[in-house]
């Protein structure tokens, strides 16, 4: 019956990823981690919630005109490729080396938050957006597999750097891309696993539910205003992982690692809903 509390996780993530143009992984992994997933499985678990919340946001994104879908395309499939090559180190290293994977997610994080968060103006785009998708979506493809999530937290940054798209745009591009990348990084894993189907089932449920309220909520916020919440969302994970690879010299940080995710969960539904009422 506990698996039933996944629903309104999945939900609410959903929203996140229908918002951020993001899987949701960010949040998925770490609370899988915590319920005491080995590495690999937290991944292939979140890979699958991934392609629902991909699948549902950009539908919805599709319908509001925010989806390039060429652009989409071709960082998915260069993705699907990549993902493919980083699953098989995730499978080798999984429960040795775990702790690899999280440093390696910090220093990525950290240098996307500091960019999201700097008060710059918006780059003109300077480059072939076909070798810029294919560039985005090697990296994206690496990242996704290797970390269990769908690749967005780079895309949408890059998409909006290196292409000039908005904000709104990039995040309903993202999601297309993500959902082709995902499927790869799953297809490197679920030969080599045995999941437990029902977690994940739960997820996606509640990904197919909000996915696409995030989605319908773009359209109430200023791009600056999606790009700082997004910073704000690197942090919060920066924060919970950092506790995370320190709970060995002190439990109890685990339990502050898990509280550092779901307060930010609080905080950005409470601003959802301000927005709505307004």
């Amino acid at each position: 019956m506990w698996s039933l509390l996944f629903i309104p996780l999945g939900a609410l993530v959903g929203a996140l990823s229908g918002f951020f143009g993001i899987g949701g992984g960010v949040i998925i992994v770490p609370v899988l981690l915590f319920n005491g997933y080995t590495a690999a499985e937290a991944v292939a678990t979140s890979l699958l919630f991934v392609v629902g919340t991909s699948l549902s946001g950009a539908k919805k994104h599709t319908s509001l005109g925010n989806v390039s879908w060429p652009t989409g395309v071709t960082i998915g499939l260069v993705g699907a490729v990549t993902a493919q090559l980083s699953s098989r180190l995730v499978l080798t290293i999984s429960g040795t080396y775990d702790w690899l994977l999280n440093i390696f997610y910090l220093a990525i994080l950290s240098y996307f938050a500091v960019t999201l968060l700097k008060k710059t103006s918006k780059p003109k785009p300077k480059r072939s957006p076909l070798l810029a998708g294919v560039t985005i979506g090697a990296v994206a493809g690496l990242l996704s597999a290797l970390l269990g999530i769908g690749g967005g937290f780079l895309i949408v940054p890059l998409l909006v750097s290196w292409l000039g798209f908005s904000s709104h745009r990039a995040v309903g591009t993202s999601l297309a891309a993500v959902l082709f990348i995902a499927l790869g990084g799953l297809a490197g894993y679920l030969p080599s696993l045995q999941l437990d189907y029902i977690v994940p089932a739960a997820l996606l449920l509640g990904a197919f539910i909000g996915a696409p309220v995030g989605a319908a909520l773009t359209g109430r916020y200023r791009e600056k205003e999606i790009s700082r919440r997004l910073g704000f969302l690197y942090i919060a994970v920066i924060l919970s992982i950092s506790l995370d690879l320190t709970a060995a010299l002190w439990t109890p940080l685990s339990y502050a690692s898990l509280a550092v995710l779901c307060l930010f969960l609080v905080a950005i539904s409470v601003d959802f809903f301000k927005r709505v009422t307004q």
